[in-house]
């Protein structure tokens, strides 16, 4: 199916059609966009319709992440694979309830809109004096993942393109970058979880004051990650470039704009950059061979390196699988959007404090506890105070203060969220100890808990410990003396044998045996052991030697009680 079929409407040519060619032609018209690349004016997209570029690669449609079927998207993404893969979202912040009554189109004045129920939801907010005319537009999904609004009979007249407002992905082929003249930045942010793709906290962008370097930001304010400055070949932050073998990267500056772009020498190869929603940037490369995406670089390299990646009052951990943990006295604001991987609303207290809320425990004043092996919080204020007792009583009667440390060099508090917490090793010289702000009741339960901990490494783990040694050695101890005992009577077994007795024994088996008609019962022979044989026989000594028959030789053994032959 070629894009012809769906550039404009049916022409009225004549009456006379024959009938299978106005068939055909009302085929065409009742699929119009299904599986074509190109969507033309005067015709729409709905439902499970889609575009497909050229190449196959990408797919164009309406979709619903994960399990979230109340909220409809318009976006791109990776065609034929078992998971899909977004690279682009049209109406990301905007999401559309209801399923029935959703279109993409060309609006009559040459914008492409997204509507609801008749309701302009998304727009590509094209300036109004513009002079193209709806009749001639079409919208086109590219091999390149690129969708473009344009004028038909001039294909290389682009009026709008999505590379210009991208997501959380940038494609070979994009820009990201500054445009002088608009003011209008081409940055990456992050989904808000895995099942939204809300504008998130992260996101990467080219330097407002024109310099060649790019910044990964939080929320659009804090800068955590500089690539370093554009030398021609790599930016001097990110020495992976440096073995690049994959990707042809290039920046450009004029007097209009400042942009970075980058291209595959394989075309083949499936490639993306991403602003993940772990605050990370990675570029990923598709491997067929596997069936998954590779990690080609990623910055920054340590997760935690993230600024506030796990919220207010979370802390960072690397070595726990699930990376971020709220604080003592405190839980996740939202259990649902944690296990999304979105920390970004952070956690909650448990108990109010007192001085904010004078009915809680009792009145009791507020306390803190210690903070081991964490990382101190984000812009702390120092304070001209002399003693860690005024500086604790400073904190306690602010309200707003939520944390205090006192070291050699003065008092520090907090006030509100504690941000960018992140848990460090034993080993770490530059750990330093502060104190947060709980309600006491949190208190008390802290220094039960840390009690109990005491209790069991004090105590009852040393007794355990010694009655599990003290039990291997006896149960050791008892093996081995039963063992010497049985060698020792395997190995005069036979020394300390009683013919008479066992001569005795196996005659009243004989007379049982007779008595009862059962000449065939088994007798009971005694066996000795090869050992106490060896030393009744003086190791088998030719001086014991009575002769050979037809089942070997036969010696005189030399008992305790007397001596017998066998």
């Amino acid at each position: 199916m070629t894009n012809e079929n769906f550039r404009g409407g049916m022409g009225t040519r004549s009456k006379q059609l024959p009938w299978w060619l106005f068939l055909s032609a009302m085929l065409l018209f009742s699929c119009k966009t299904h599986g074509a690349d190109t969507l033309s004016a005067g015709l729409t997209l709905s439902g499970s319709q889609t575009l497909i570029s050229p190449n196959g690669n990408f797919e164009l449609g309406f979709f619903s992440p994960g399990k979230s079927a109340n909220r409809i998207y318009i976006g791109i993404w990776y065609k034929n694979f078992v998971s899909r893969i977004v690279v682009w979202v049209a109406n990301r912040n905007i999401p559309i309830s209801n399923p029935s009554q959703i279109e993409l189109k060309i609006a009559e004045d040459g914008n492409l809109v997204i509507l609801s129920a008749s309701k302009i939801i998304w727009s590509t907010d094209l300036p109004s004096n513009s002079s193209n005319t709806s009749s001639s537009l079409e919208a086109v999904l590219l091999d390149s993942g690129n969708f473009v609004l344009r004028d038909g009979p001039n294909s290389s007249a682009v009026i709008w393109q999505s590379f210009d407002h991208p997501t959380d992905t940038w494609l070979p082929g994009g820009k990201l970058g500054l445009n002088k003249l608009t003011k209008q930045s081409l940055n990456l942010t992050s989904w808000k979880n895995s099942e939204d793709p809300a504008s998130g906290m992260f996101s990467v962008g080219a330097d407002p004051n024109g310099s060649s370097q790019y910044f990964i930001k939080w929320n659009m304010s804090k800068t955590y990650w500089s690539s370093g400055v554009w030398n021609g070949h790599i930016f001097s932050l990110v020495p992976e470039m440096r073995t690049n073998y994959i990707y042809n990267f290039s920046y450009v500056s004029n007097e209009n704009e400042n942009y970075f772009t980058y291209s595959v020498y394989n075309t083949s190869i499936l490639s993306r950059l991403i602003m993940d929603l772990s605050g990370q940037i990675r570029q990923l490369t598709w491997l067929n061979g596997v069936w998954d995406w590779n990690i080609f670089w990623a910055q920054p390299k340590q997760q935690c390196d993230v600024y506030a990646l796990c919220g207010a009052f979370g802390s960072c951990n690397e070595k726990n699988i699930s990376m971020c943990e709220c604080l003592q006295g405190f839980e996740a604001r939202s259990s649902e959007e944690t296990s999304l991987s979105d920390w970004s609303g952070g956690c909650v207290r448990g108990t109010p404090l007192q001085c904010q809320n004078n009915t809680s425990d009792n009145g009791d004043q507020d306390g803190f506890i210690p903070m081991h092996n964490m990382s101190w919080p984000e812009n702390p204020q120092s304070l001209p105070i002399g003693s860690a007792k005024e500086c604790k009583l400073a904190c306690l009667n602010k309200c707003s203060c939520t944390a205090y440390a006192y070291n050699g060099s003065g008092c520090s508090i907090w006030d509100g969220d504690l941000l960018n917490l992140r848990k460090i090793s034993d080993g770490d010289s530059g750990k330093q100890i502060f104190y947060l702000r709980l309600a006491a009741s949190e208190v008390k339960s802290f220094a039960g808990s840390r009690n109990k901990r005491q209790l069991w490494v004090t105590v009852v783990l040393p007794i355990s410990l010694t009655i599990l040694i003290s039990g291997f050695f006896i149960c050791c101890l008892c093996i081995r003396k039963l063992k010497a005992t049985g060698e020792k009577e395997s190995g005069e077994d036979l020394l300390l044998f009683d013919v008479d007795m066992s001569i005795i024994a196996t005659n009243d088996e004989l007379n049982e045996a007779s008595e009862l008609g059962k000449g065939g019962k088994d007798f009971k022979l005694p066996l000795f052991s090869f050992a106490s044989i060896s030393a009744a026989t003086d190791d088998f000594s030719v001086a014991n030697k009575l002769g050979e028959g037809g089942f070997g030789p036969v010696y005189k053994v030399r008992l305790k009680l007397v001596t017998q032959v066998i």
